[in-house]
């Protein structure tokens, strides 16, 4: 029993160091480099890199070098078993205005080790709530929103490319 014990330490403390020694800045580049294939990038951002996690802010999203979003906050967890990406005011391009509210307020990532090949994602902000999976092998995002009133009251022509269900929750599914 005491062997068991002392190996599941010795795992636990491997774990954790892998965690904190793992180049998050450099991981962090690596990510932004493929993004960049995608036309995606993120600049402007101050990079903190904290003990389990690496932070970015003030950062610009840009696609197709056109600025798109003005990003407060990003929290990157990366635990092996556990991944988390934690996204907090962000501030759309008011190109997007006549499609959806400007104001996202938080956006939740997460990915596990039980379900390594899809993406679980929550978003609050002023268009309402949305939940969603990205289905990774497959290439397909599957999102149900639950509109706020101001989405339900200036953005119908947003909610009538969505398919409302029998809940007064609107689904969309895409795949890339």
């Amino acid at each position: 029993m005491v062997k068991l014990l002392k190996f599941l330490a010795y795992i636990l403390f491997f774990i954790f160091a892998l965690i904190y020694f793992l180049p998050k800045q450099s991981l962090y580049y690596l990510a932004e480099q493929e993004l960049e294939k995608q036309q995606v990038v993120l600049s402007n951002e101050e990079i903190v890199e904290k003990i389990f996690s690496l932070e970015l802010q003030h950062s610009t999203l840009s696609y197709q070098s056109i600025s798109s979003a003005e990003i407060a906050y990003i929290d990157i967890k990366l635990l092996a078993f556990y991944n988390l990406i934690i996204i907090h005011d962000i501030n759309i391009s008011s190109v997007a205005s006549t499609f959806i509210p400007l104001n996202i307020n938080s956006v939740e990532m997460k990915q596990t080790l039980l379900n390594p090949l899809n993406v679980v994602f929550k978003a609050q902000g002023e268009f309402g709530e949305a939940e969603g999976v990205f289905y990774i092998l497959d290439k397909n995002v599957s999102l149900t929103l639950k509109p706020s009133s101001l989405m339900l009251k200036e953005y119908k022509s947003t909610l009538r490319e969505l398919h409302k269900n029998e809940k007064g929750e609107y689904q969309y599914d895409q795949t890339f």
